[in-house]
C-alpha cells in the first residue's frame, strides 16, 4: 500500500551514514553480586545506507539496511557482527523547522557472536514523535517492541529450559535537547523498560529458582551460567554533541542503569562512550 502511494514522479535520494563509538560497560554481564562483575571495553561500527521518497504531502518513506560490528576488549565470545534491513513511514505535522512529527519504523535482522549461543534473529517496531520547540529546544520520544530468537543453548541441565538468548521486550524513551551554540548540543534523557533480560554470574539458588531459562555462559568463564529473567528496567543517559561540520559530529555520554528482576534481583549497570556520527 505504501509503494502504491509513491508518486509516478516521486524519486528517492540515496543517503550513506556511518557511525564508530569506543564505550566502556561497567557491568557487562548484568551481574547482580560485585564478586561476578565484570567490565570491558568495547569498539563499535556501523555503516547505513537507505533511500527516502516523498509521498503525499508531509509523508515520506525510508527502506535501506545497517551493516554493523563489535568488538570486545576481554571478552572475545561476545564479539559480534549483524545485518539488518529498516522500513519506516514518517509523516510531518505542518511546515518549517518547528513542525511536530511522528515516525513508525520496522526492522528485522540477524545477529552473529563468537560463542556462537547468542546467535539470534531479531524484530523490532517502533512508533516515535518529536517536535523542536524554538531555537534551542527539541524533545522526543519513543515507543518500541523487540524480539530476539535464538536457539537453546545445549546444557547438561534438566529440569530447566536452556532458551536462555530469547528474548522479548518494551520499552519507553524520552529526551530533551538543548542547543548550547550552532554547533554544540546537549541532551538528558529517560528510559523505562520491561521485559526479559539476561544476568549471567556463577550458580546461586535464588537465580536459579526465579529463572525462566538457565545454561553455561562460557564466555564469562567456566564456572558462569546465563539466567533468564523477567524485570523493568529505568535508566537515565546525559550526552553532548558536537558538529565538526555539515556532515559529522562527535559525542560523548554517559548512561546508568537499574534493573529490578523477579524474585529481589536487582543489579545496576554504568556505560560510557565517544561517538562519532558521518551521514553524507
Amino acid at each position: 500500500m505504501v509503494f502504491c502511494a509513491v508518486s509516478h514522479t516521486a524519486r528517492g535520494d540515496w543517503t550513506i551514514a556511518a557511525s564508530a563509538s569506543l564505550s566502556h560497560d561497567s557491568n557487562v554481564g548484568n551481574a547482580q553480586h560485585y564478586a561476578d562483575t565484570v567490565a570491558d571495553s568495547s569498539a563499535s561500527a556501523v555503516l547505513s545506507l537507505f533511500n527516502l521518497l516523498p509521498l503525499a504531502e508531509g509523508f515520506s518513506f525510508a527502506a535501506g539496511g545497517d551493516v554493523s560490528g563489535q568488538i570486545y576488549d576481554h571478552l572475545s565470545g561476545l564479539n559480534n557482527a549483524s545485518l539488518d534491513a529498516v522500513l519506516s513511514l514518517k509523516r510531518k505535522w505542518g511546515i518549517g523547522a518547528f513542525a511536530a512529527w511522528s515516525r513508525v519504523e520496522f526492522s528485522g535482522g540477524r545477529a552473529n557472536y563468537d560463542d556462537g549461543y547468542r546467535d539470534a534473529t531479531i524484530y523490532r517496531a517502533s512508533i516515535e514523535s518529536g517536535k523542536r520547540l524554538d531555537e534551542r529546544w527539541n524533545i522526543w520520544g519513543k515507543y518500541s517492541f523487540e524480539r530476539r530468537a535464538a536457539d537453546p543453548v545445549p546444557t547438561d541441565l534438566y529440569g530447566v529450559s536452556s532458551d536462555v538468548f530469547t528474548l522479548s521486550g518494551k520499552s519507553f524513551t524520552a529526551g530533551v535537547q538543548y542547543a548550547v551554540s550552532e554547533r554544540t548540543t546537549v541532551s538528558v534523557s529517560s528510559l523505562l523498560r520491561r521485559g526479559d533480560v539476561v544476568s549471567t554470574s556463577v550458580e546461586y539458588a535464588n537465580i536459579y529458582l526465579n529463572s525462566k531459562a538457565v545454561a553455561p555462559d562460557p564466555a564469562f568463564g567456566a564456572e558462569a551460567y546465563a539466567y533468564r529473567l523477567f524485570g523493568k528496567t529505568y535508566g537515565a543517559r546525559l550526552g553532548a554533541e558536537f558538529s565538526l561540520s555539515a556532515h559529522s559530529l562527535v559525542g560523548a555520554g554517559f548512561q546508568r542503569l537499574q534493573t529490578h528482576a523477579q524474585g529481589g534481583i536487582n543489579y545496576t549497570d554504568s556505560l560510557a562512550e565517544i561517538t562519532w556520527n558521518y551521514r553524507l
